[in-house]
């Protein structure tokens, strides 16, 4: 099937070819030639100014959280503090991945989560860590 929609897309070329070159007498087996060696070409062309520098799809990874506070940690402004999901991993990942939320770890509780803190980079849960970590200093 994949072969003879190719071979269609192939004859259909040969005839827009033919149409715009009427001065030139090319064969449709010439012009099948011709096609193939400018892929080749073309295909060899980016391998060898790709070889050096192999291009991997971004992954898509959950910032680390800092290392010290931040400054508006405390700031009482929860428009800023937006609580999103953590991104699923790629191929072999979890589907929906979890880390140790930050302020159960300070109690040291075994406890997972899969929300993060975009202003601060924190992990926490939806409501009771995510009130302890915004409004005490030692929590």
């Amino acid at each position: 099937m994949v072969l003879y929609l190719l071979n269609c897309a192939l004859s259909n070329a040969f005839f827009v070819y033919r149409t715009l070159n009427r001065n030139k007498k090319v064969k449709y087996k010439n012009f099948l030639h011709e096609v193939g060696r400018s892929w080749i070409s073309e295909v060899q062309n980016r391998s060898e100014s790709n070889s050096d520098e192999l291009q991997f799809p971004e992954k898509q990874t959950t910032p680390s959280g800092p290392k010290q506070d931040r400054p508006g940690r405390l700031s009482g402004d929860f428009r800023i503090h937006k609580l999103e999901k953590i991104g699923g991993g790629g191929e072999g990942k979890r589907k929906y991945p979890a880390r140790q939320c930050t302020v159960c770890a300070a109690y040291k509780k075994q406890s997972e989560t899969r929300n993060i803190c975009k202003f601060c980079i924190v992990l926490l849960h939806k409501v009771s860590c995510f009130e302890k970590h915004h409004s005490v200093m030692n929590y």
